[in-house]
This record gives structure tokens, C-alpha cells and sequence, in this order.
């Protein structure tokens, strides 16, 4: 009678690319940044907002990347539908401010950094499960 050793067939998980990592990883420090450049123009010098205004714009880098791999790479199907959403919610947050500007509508702009919390939210639970897969897979 044989023995199989099922740790050694098994099949290895897959982890997630390292730029996949990497693009995690930065939108919530982007996030965060962005919390502190309103302060700084609200509270320091109003230059600050082209700062703040700057730094979204460049996330949309990362966000998009995460929203795009979710779709075309297997090794992150799993985080789809929070790569979605987060993506969902970088568009509702750029409406969210041209429109409550040009529509001079202070409730939409009151919006804008409530739905920044969301994106956070969303953005630290990618985080989280990139970061548990490859806890699971280094062992």
C-alpha cells in the first residue's frame, strides 16, 4: 500500500504580480496624503490644493491598473469586485468635485471627502487580502 503526500500535490496559489502589490499598496498612502493636503490648504496655504488636486489625478494610475488586471489577469479575479468598486468610487469622487464646483452645489463637495473614506475603506481591504494571500502562500 502507497502513501501520497497531499502537501506535495497540491496545487501552489497563485500570488499576485509584484506591481499588482506595489499598486495596492500606494492608494491608501495616496489616500491618506490626500487627507493631509486638504488640511495643509485649508489650514497652512491655499497652494496645497493644486497639490491635492495633483496627487488624484496620479492615483487614478494605480486604481486603474488594480481594475484592469481584476478583469484580465486569473491571479486577480478573486479581488474584482473590490477593484471595481474602488474604481467606481474614483469616478464618483471626480464628479463628485467638478460637478459640486461648477454646479456651485456645497452638498456635492461636502460628498467629496466622505466618498474619500470609502475609497480608503476599499482600498485597505485589497490591502488586506493581497497581503493574506501571500501570508498563506510564503509558508
Amino acid at each position: 500500500m502507497t502513501t501520497t503526500d497531499f502537501a506535495s500535490t497540491a496545487k501552489p496559489r497563485r500570488t499576485v504580480p509584484f506591481w499588482y502589490l506595489q499598486a495596492a499598496r500606494s492608494v491608501p498612502a495616496g489616500i491618506l496624503a490626500q487627507y493631509l493636503l486638504a488640511g495643509l490648504a485649508l489650514f497652512q496655504d491655499g497652494v496645497f490644493w493644486a497639490w491635492h488636486g495633483g496627487l488624484g489625478m496620479l492615483l487614478s494610475v494605480p486604481i486603474s491598473a488594480m481594475a484592469l488586471a481584476a478583469w484580465l489577469l486569473a491571479q486577480t479575479r478573486p479581488l474584482r469586485w473590490w477593484a471595481g468598486l474602488l474604481a467606481g468610487l474614483y469616478v464618483t469622487q471626480i464628479v463628485l468635485i467638478v460637478s459640486g464646483q461648477n454646479l456651485e452645489s456645497g452638498l456635492l463637495q461636502a460628498l467629496h471627502p466622505f466618498n474619500g473614506g470609502l475609497m480608503l475603506v476599499a482600498a485597505l481591504v485589497i490591502v488586506a487580502k493581497v497581503e493574506r494571500n501571500r501570508a498563506r502562500t510564503v509558508r
